[in-house]
């Protein structure tokens, strides 16, 4: 456990940690699913301010425990939160705590707690123990179908991939990420966490009012929020966060299922659908609850255990194409960019495209981890497309 090494008034140990390593907090075996332990490593020290002195915290040796035993309320995990371990000082007593509070913990102050890390949990899709991330079947075959075939092989706890600290981190904890490769990805496709307005009341302008968020449960905002692809990047700019590439996309999505024609097994794709469903796997489509036994799209989810990238909404990417497809064009200024938003320069009025990927709600097998819609232009308010989120790490 942690323990006082040090009680002084210098102002320059306030905010001062020391780790080694690229990370100190991981979760313990995480391709055994067995259990949801965290491990902090050994010889971390991290200081206290209490607005009298500071107080300098240390472990000597590696740190495993069960995160349910340190919560500051309640027994047991709500799916698809995010929850933040704290170091506490009690009595001039050091304490883990872990919380859902993401300022600091039931019964604390902040000038007796420090946010040290966190992690999400929710949905899980079971890959190798290589270091590779391959899904893999219940017999552990890559790409199997042995036992209960890759596909099905999902399974809830601690995200691995969720798990943060404050050496390995996104640059801004926006709430919902996984780590991908050296990028931070928002594990739900973009919901509102604020109204949206815009500029002189119009869409297709900036917008005025309006924040994203990462949350399960929740529907996806896209055009029916009135939201083309250039409100999305000033959106996700508001936030300290940016739309994505196609290739970094591809990434997020790796070992996705494909969607089906006639089921919402592998991600909200079903033909005969009408409408955008709620985020997440199993999730009871009326109250955005978590439903292990009769939730939607049980599998919509990737190797790197980012939801919903098949299917759904398209989700607007960062990138960009010029079209020359039109049997007959004039170069020159054309008014497509919003009032007060100037004019693009081109081909024809809609030479100009932005990417989107996934598939959207009734595109069926269309949909899946490598679905790309290099068609519709960044100022089209379209129902069917919204977006995903990402940052870099810190």
């Amino acid at each position: 456990m942690f323990e006082i090494i040090e009680k002084t008034n210098r102002a320059e140990m306030f905010s001062s940690y020391s780790c080694m390593g690229s990370q100190f907090i991981e979760k313990l075996n995480p391709f055994s699913y067995e259990k949801n332990l965290i491990k902090i490593s050994p010889d971390c020290s991290f200081s206290i301010y209490t607005g009298d002195c500071c107080y300098v915290l240390k472990n000597s040796s590696a740190l495993i425990f069960d995160p349910l035993e340190y919560l500051d309320c309640g027994d047991s995990y709500k799916f698809g939160e995010d929850y933040f371990i704290y170091l506490g000082l009690v009595d001039e007593k050091a304490k883990i705590i872990v919380s859902l509070n993401a300022t600091y913990p039931n019964g604390m102050r902040p000038e007796n707690t420090r946010k040290i890390g966190g992690f999400h949990y929710g949905s899980i899709r079971k890959v190798s123990d290589d270091g590779l991330w391959v899904p893999v079947d219940s017999n552990g075959v890559k790409f199997g179908s042995t036992g209960i075939k890759w596909q099905d092989n999902v399974t809830e706890g601690i995200v691995p991939n969720s798990v943060w600290d404050l050496k390995n981190r996104p640059k801004t904890l926006f709430g919902g990420l996984v780590k991908v490769g050296g990028i931070w990805v928002s594990i739900y496709q973009a919901s509102k966490r604020t109204n949206f307005t815009f500029m002189e009341g119009e869409n297709l302008t900036h917008v005025a009012e309006g924040m994203l968020q990462s949350c399960y449960g929740q529907y996806p905002v896209s055009g029916i929020d009135g939201l083309c692809q250039y409100n999305f990047s000033e959106l996700a700019a508001r936030a300290g966060m940016r739309l994505m590439s196609y290739s970094e996309w591809q990434a997020a999505a790796y070992g996705a299922p494909q969607g089906e024609a006639d089921a919402n097994v592998y991600g909200w794709c079903d033909e005969t659908n009408k409408v955008r469903a709620r985020t997440g796997c199993s999730v009871n489509l009326e109250t955005g609850l978590h439903d292990a036994e009769k939730g939607a799209k049980p599998y919509a989810i990737s190797a790197m255990n980012v939801v919903d990238t098949t299917g759904n909404v398209w989700e607007w990417l960062g990138e960009y194409s010029n079209r020359h497809d039109a049997p007959e064009g004039e170069w020159g200024y054309y008014d497509q960019l919003g009032p007060g938003m100037g004019q693009i320069y081109g081909w024809k009025t809609d030479s100009f495209s932005a990417f989107a990927a996934g598939g959207h709600w009734h595109r069926g097998i269309y949909c899946g981890p490598r679905a790309i819609n290099p068609d519709d232009q960044p100022w089209k308010v379209n129902v069917h497309i919204g977006t995903r989120l990402a940052c870099d790490s810190l």
